[in-house]
């Protein structure tokens, strides 16, 4: 009886070490298991990285950095033309002549951001405001033999006039913010794909006056803005060739799709007669679309013991908006019928563009 009793308790000890060295051994198998996914989604993270790798000055660490872009752009609206001249004393046909139109031309402007490179996946935040302002004239007289004829209003649209004069005027204020990843897709060429929200406000004024003429001594005076506000979405592409020696070619472009607010008015008074006046008001809402490029030159250089980098450049940059002069043009005076002009607006030139990170 002794002897089967320490049988059956070997036999019990053995049983029991036998579950106590399977659960251990099954244990071990999911801490495996488990370090295992970790490690492969750190290798995919790091075969990644390699194939993209980033193209952000100070990648190692959280960074700041500021750019100041002064801007010099030539700057053209649509629908601004304010006469037209013919051959005869008579404003009817038969028709000989041009129209006229304001001279457009070059002005300054600025563009100011910041950002920050942050550690999540290499990517990068940037805002920026852009402010560009364009006040120009054109005017226009008639020969001896010759006469203007008036595009602006309705009031004296079947009368020729002697001289014209045309004011225009364009604020531009613009901020953009958006998050973007820039990175090698070879050793020479980067890119960086970015989304974004675009938020515009285009304010246009336009004053005509004319004199002389069938008006002798009185004068016609038309008197046209549009203000437009818009948000929307934004997405485009930097990128950059990048050379010997810190010089690089670059390249951008991007597109935007607004739903703004457009504030539209349009007033006629010839002097003295208080009869003959017109104020109209139109306020509508409508999407807008836009497109912007930019291509040139740049050279960036680490210093301060690359603690800091600074970048330099200048390109030739481009805006395109589809249908933003809205200006209302009254097409019978009767009757009062009148449509709005839904001309483009242009900005092209220059941009200087410093940048540093710090």
């Amino acid at each position: 009886m002794r002897l089967l009793n320490k049988l059956f308790l070997t036999y019990l000890t053995l049983q029991i070490g036998l579950v106590g060295a399977l659960e251990t051994n099954s244990s071990r198998i999911e801490i495996l298991e488990k370090e295992i996914e970790v490690l492969k989604k750190e290798l995919h993270s790091m075969m990644v990285k390699q194939a993209r790798p980033s193209a952000n000055p100070g990648v190692m660490r959280d960074e700041w950095f500021i750019t100041a872009e002064p801007v010099y752009w030539y700057q053209r609206t649509n629908g601004t033309q304010f006469a037209y001249s013919n051959s005869s004393l008579v404003p009817s046909l038969p028709l000989k002549g041009r129209t006229k139109d304001i001279n457009f031309g070059w002005n300054w402007g600025i563009r100011i951001g910041a950002g920050k490179n942050i550690a999540f996946d290499q990517w990068d935040i940037f805002g920026h405001f852009t402010f560009y302002r364009n006040h120009v004239s054109g005017s226009a007289r008639a020969g001896q033999e010759s006469t203007l004829v008036p595009l602006r209003g309705s009031v004296i649209t079947q009368l020729g006039v002697s001289s014209a004069k045309s004011n225009y005027s364009l604020d531009f204020y613009n901020i953009d913010l958006e998050l973007g990843r820039h990175y090698f897709v070879s050793e020479k060429l980067s890119f960086r794909p970015f989304v974004g929200i675009k938020n515009a406000w285009i304010d246009q004024h336009q004053v005509v006056r004319y004199t002389g003429g069938s008006l002798n001594r009185n004068s016609a005076h038309v008197n046209d803005s549009c203000e437009y506000w818009g948000i929307g979405g934004r997405t485009g592409v930097n990128s950059k060739w990048h050379l010997l020696d810190g010089w690089y070619l670059k390249g951008m472009l991007s597109g935007a799709v607004l739903y703004g607010f457009f504030d539209i008015e349009h007033c006629e008074k010839v002097t003295p007669n208080q009869q003959d006046r017109i104020k109209i008001d139109d306020n509508k809402h409508r999407f807008a679309p836009m497109v912007q490029w930019l291509f040139g030159v740049g050279w960036g250089t680490y210093f301060n013991k690359k603690e800091n980098y600074l970048d330099l450049g200048i390109g030739y940059e481009g805006m395109y908006w589809w249908r933003q002069n809205q200006m209302i043009k009254v097409y019978e005076y009767s009757s009062l019928r009148y449509d709005n002009y839904s001309e483009d607006i242009s900005m092209h030139g220059l941009t200087f563009t410093a940048r540093l990170y710090f």
